[in-house]
Order: C-alpha cells, then sequence, then structure tokens
C-alpha cells in the first residue's frame, strides 16, 4: 500500500498480525465495506488482528482473530465479517456500485456490468 491509501484501509493494514504480509487484496470498490467492517470489529473486540484480506470467487474473504487466544470465538465478530462478505458478492470490487458475480477467464468477480465489460474486453450495451 502507498501514502495515497485511504486511511480505513491504514488502519486495517495496521492491524495486521506480525509474519502476514501487510496487503489487502481487493479492489478499490471495496473498501467502503472493509472500513464499515473494520468498525464493527472494533467495536466488538478493540484489540482484534488480521490475517488476510482477499477476493476469492467474487466474494470478500476476510481472516481475523477477535483476540490473540486462537481457541476463543466469538459469535458477533464471526457474524459481522460474514456478512460482509456476503455484501461483497453484490458490490462491485472496482466501483462499489450494485453487482453481480461474473466469471471472466477462469476468474469470478463481482462487478457491475460496465467493468465486467471492460475485464472481458467487451463494448457495455
Amino acid at each position: 500500500m502507498t501514502e495515497r491509501t485511504p486511511p480505513e484501509i491504514q488502519r486495517i493494514i495496521a492491524r495486521i498480525e506480525p509474519g502476514w504480509p501487510e496487503n489487502i487484496d481487493v479492489g478499490p470498490g471495496w473498501y467502503p465495506l472493509l472500513g464499515r467492517l473494520d468498525a464493527r470489529l472494533t467495536a466488538i473486540a478493540p484489540g482484534y488482528v488480521v490475517q488476510q484480506i482477499k477476493s476469492k470467487f467474487g466474494a470478500l474473504s476476510f481472516y481475523a482473530r477477535a483476540t490473540e487466544d486462537v481457541y476463543d470465538y466469538n459469535e458477533e465478530f464471526s457474524q459481522a465479517i460474514l456478512a460482509a462478505e456476503w455484501e461483497s458478492t453484490t458490490t462491485c470490487e472496482e466501483c462499489g456500485a450494485p453487482a453481480r458475480t461474473y466469471t471472466i477467464r477462469m476468474w469470478v468477480w463481482a462487478l457491475c456490468e460496465p467493468h465486467a465489460c471492460a475485464k472481458a474486453d467487451l463494448p457495455a450495451e
């Protein structure tokens, strides 16, 4: 990430657990979703840590722990993550507009129609 990285994403990067790459591998359309998720998780578990954030099969994959205890399970924390992951499937990863999933060159994306056409090198309708 760079100095142009939005503040909400910088806050999440600061939570990445030592030993994990300081990388958030999603498009900018999901940044507001991640910012809302971070605020919710912070309210539930102020010291939570992140291991990995990426796009997988057209959905957000957010791997985090509420506490340092790997055996500590927090239902509210887990449900907040699951809700954000579901929301990502209908949010364009590029721009944040309403979206659906598309398979383009064997890769699954959550995209609005114009971004799906651009990725597939097709004219938008």
